[in-house]
């Protein structure tokens, strides 16, 4: 009997690591695949979101690009870009559903988050469907090598 609830338990833990191992987590600070800004995601409810956290020396500081004119002085560190996303019920890996707002570019496009493994997650942008967009791949990073930036 004893060995039969030790061994329920030790099945019962494993599965639970084989569960968390199989869904990395997508919360954490991010490094942007040209290496020029990292995004910190965290939790929104039951979505994720993201927010400017470093910027690059010598990068954009404004949103200088954006559309509405009244908003080309705002600063772009601590800035959500990425909103609205939810998990996919078939695939806990994947964020969908979201957009991403481009600053150097002034755009906001549809957006999906796939959580690869716990250092890297691509993240897709897109018009209309997802057919119709460019995927990049963001690395995991630590806040003590990227320290966040001033607002």
């Amino acid at each position: 009997m004893i060995r039969s609830a030790l061994l329920s338990a030790s099945l019962l833990l494993a599965s639970v690591q084989i569960a968390s191992a199989a869904t990395p987590d997508p919360t954490g600070l991010w490094l942007t695949e040209n290496k020029r800004a990292a995004v910190k995601v965290e939790r929104c409810g039951e979505s994720i979101c993201g927010s400017l956290a470093w910027i690059i020396e010598g990068g954009m500081t404004t949103d200088s690009k954006n559309p509405d004119k009244k908003l080309r002085e705002e600063p772009l560190c601590g800035m959500k870009i990425l909103y609205g996303f939810t998990n996919n019920p078939k695939n806990a890996k994947v964020w969908e559903g979201g957009k991403i707002y481009k600053a150097d570019e002034g755009d906001i496009y549809n957006a999906t988050v796939s959580v690869i493994n716990d250092k890297t997650m691509k993240l897709r942008g897109y018009v209309g469907v997802p057919l119709f967009g460019k995927t990049q791949d963001w690395t995991r990073v630590s806040a003590k090598d990227y320290p966040a930036c001033k607002k």
